[in-house]
C-alpha cells in the first residue's frame, strides 16, 4: 500500500496547535466537515473524534484551540462564546477561491523599485543634513 504524503495546510495548522500531530488535525477537519447543524459547540466535535483524543484533557482543548485558528483565517465563526458556525461546507471548500486568488497574485511580476525612488531619499537626507 502507498503512503500519502501529509497535506501541507494540514502540516501548518498542526505547527500551530501543539498537542495534536496532523492525523488528529485530519480528524478535527473531518468531525466539523460531517457536522450538519448550522450551529455547533466544541461538545459536538468533540463526539465524533476517536476516545483517545476523548479522554486527554490537554488534547481536547487543543482541539478548541484548533477551532480558533481555523476561526482566525475565516473557516469557522464564533456567533457566541461557546457556539461556532460553518462559513463553508469544508475547509478545502473555503480555501478553493483563495487559492485562486492566490494564484493570480503569483502571476503578476513583481516590478523593481524605481531609480527615482532611490534619488529622492538621498536628496531629502543631504538637504537636511546641510542645515
Amino acid at each position: 500500500m502507498e503512503k500519502r504524503g501529509i497535506n501541507p495546510i494540514v502540516r501548518l495548522l498542526a505547527w500551530r496547535i501543539r498537542k495534536l500531530d496532523e492525523k488528529d488535525v485530519e480528524m478535527v477537519l473531518a468531525a466539523v466537515a460531517s457536522i450538519e447543524d448550522e450551529v455547533f459547540t466544541l461538545t459536538d466535535v468533540i463526539k465524533r473524534l476517536p476516545d483517545e483524543i476523548k479522554v486527554d484533557r490537554n488534547r481536547r482543548r487543543r482541539v478548541g484551540n484548533l477551532l480558533q485558528s481555523l476561526a482566525a483565517i475565516g473557516y469557522l465563526s464564533k456567533p457566541s462564546e461557546r457556539k461556532w458556525v460553518k462559513n463553508a461546507p469544508t475547509l478545502s471548500h473555503y480555501l478553493s477561491q483563495y487559492l485562486l486568488d492566490l494564484s493570480s497574485i503569483e502571476k503578476i511580476p513583481p516590478r523593481p523599485p524605481g531609480p527615482g525612488k532611490i534619488i529622492g531619499r538621498r536628496q531629502k537626507l543631504q538637504k537636511t543634513s546641510s542645515r
